[in-house]
C-alpha cells in the first residue's frame, strides 16, 4: 500500500465529541445512571444486546497493516464510526458520516478525525477512485475499512456501524434533543417535507434531527460545517442518555441501539472503555482535518484531499498509535493539560 500524505486538524478549546464516549458509556452501560434497585437487570438486557450487536470481519481478528493483534483495553487503538444512509429500500447505501476516532491509554491521548464524504479516494474493492462514501455499496463495513486505510495509511482495528433509522429511532426514544441551530436554514427529510431551522436553542425529534445533521447545501462550510452540527447532536445525545432515571426507558433505549448498531468491539472491551473515558474526561480531544479543494470530474463533484494534508494527518495517527510514554499530565479539575515526555518511535 502507497503512504497517502495527510492534515493535522486544528486543536480547538471547545471539543463536543468528547461526549461520543459518553454516548457510548452511557447506552452501554445504562447501570451507573439506572440506579441499583433494577440494575442487575439493566447489565443483563445489555449482556443480550451486546450479543447481538457483535459482528465479527471476515479478515479476521486484526488490521493487514498490524503485525499483531491489538486490544480495545490495553493497547492504542482506532475505531471507524460509520453512518450509513440506510433508508432507500432495496439499497445497501453509502456512509453519510465516516469518524476515525484514535485512542491511547498509555498517553491518553485522543484524536478524531471526520473525512467528507466526497473526498475522492482509491476503492480497493474497485481498484479505481471513487468517493469514499461509495465503498460500503461496494464492499460494506469491510470495504469501508479498506478504503480509509489505502487513504491514511494508517490500521482501522475497530468498527462501530449504524444506519440513519437507528440515528431517528434512538433520539425518538430518548423524547428528543435540544440543540443550538448555528443560523436558519431548511432541509428536506426522508419524507420529502421541509423541516424548518430558526438560529438559536431548539429541540428536535428523530425525524428532525436528522435533517439537522444530514444538510450541507445551506451551509458555507459544507461538510466541515455539517460536521460540527454532526457532533452538536451527539452532545445532546449524550446529555438526554444521562438523564435517563427509569427501568422502562432505560430497557428500550438499550434495545433500539442494539437494533440499529453492529460492531467488532466485544461487551468487555466496551467495559474497558469506562475507566478511559474517567481519565480523560476533563482534557482537550485533538481535531485532525484533511485539507483538500472542490473538484468536478466528468460533471461529477469531489473533494479531492491534499497529498501533504494526508501524509501530515496519517503521521499523527501513526505517533499517537506508537507513543509508548505518557505525553500529558491531566488535572481532574482543569481542562488544560501540561507536556511532558513522548516517545514518538513509529513502526
Amino acid at each position: 500500500m502507497n503512504s497517502t500524505r495527510v492534515a493535522k486538524r486544528k486543536r480547538k478549546k471547545t471539543t463536543p465529541l468528547k461526549r461520543f464516549f459518553k454516548v457510548l458509556l452511557t447506552l452501554l452501560l445504562i447501570t451507573s445512571i439506572a440506579g441499583l434497585g433494577y440494575a442487575a437487570y439493566i447489565a443483563y438486557t445489555i449482556k443480550n444486546v451486546a450479543q447481538g450487536s457483535y459482528e465479527e470481519l471476515d479478515r479476521g481478528e486484526k488490521s493487514e497493516l498490524r503485525e499483531e493483534k491489538v486490544t480495545l483495553k490495553s493497547d492504542p487503538v482506532t475505531i471507524l464510526l460509520m453512518g450509513v444512509d440506510d433508508y432507500v429500500k432495496n439499497d445497501k447505501g453509502r456512509t453519510d458520516t465516516l469518524l476515525l476516532i484514535t485512542l491511547n491509554p498509555i498517553t491518553k491521548e485522543v484524536a478524531i478525525l471526520s473525512i467528507p464524504r466526497d473526498t475522492r479516494a482509491y476503492i480497493p474493492e474497485i481498484e479505481s477512485k471513487d468517493k469514499i462514501n461509495a465503498a460500503y455499496a461496494y464492499g460494506d463495513e469491510k470495504g469501508t475499512i479498506e478504503a480509509v486505510q489505502e487513504l491514511l495509511d494508517v490500521p482501522v482495528d475497530y468498527y462501530i456501524k449504524t444506519g440513519v433509522q437507528g440515528f431517528k429511532d434512538v433520539i425518538d426514544e430518548l423524547g428528543g434533543i435540544t440543540v443550538t441551530v448555528p443560523f436558519d436554514f431548511k432541509q428536506v427529510d426522508l419524507k420529502n417535507k421541509y423541516v424548518y431551522f430558526k438560529e438559536g436553542e431548539m429541540k428536535l425529534d428523530g425525524r428532525e434531527a436528522l435533517a439537522f445533521v444530514q444538510m450541507r447545501k445551506e451551509d458555507p462550510r459544507g461538510d466541515f460545517g455539517r460536521n460540527e452540527r454532526q457532533q452538536e447532536a451527539i452532545r445532546a445525545i449524550a446529555d438526554k442518555a444521562i438523564s435517563l432515571n427509569t427501568l422502562t426507558k432505560a430497557n428500550r433505549v438499550i434495545e433500539t441501539i442494539g437494533a440499529n448498531i453492529k460492531t467488532n468491539i466485544q461487551l468487555n472491551e466496551f467495559l474497558g472503555l469506562r475507566t478511559f473515558y474517567d481519565e480523560i474526561k476533563n482534557q482537550e480531544f485533538k481535531r485532525l482535518e484533511i485539507k483538500g479543494e472542490d473538484r468536478m470530474i466528468n460533471s461529477i463533484y469531489y473533494y479531492e484531499p491534499d497529498k501533504d494534508s494526508l501524509q501530515e494527518v496519517g503521521d499523527e495517527i501513526r505517533r499517537i498509535l506508537s507513543a509508548t510514554e505518557l505525553t500529558q499530565t491531566i488535572d481532574p479539575n482543569n481542562t488544560t493539560s501540561n507536556t511532558t515526555e513522548n516517545d514518538t518511535t513509529n513502526n
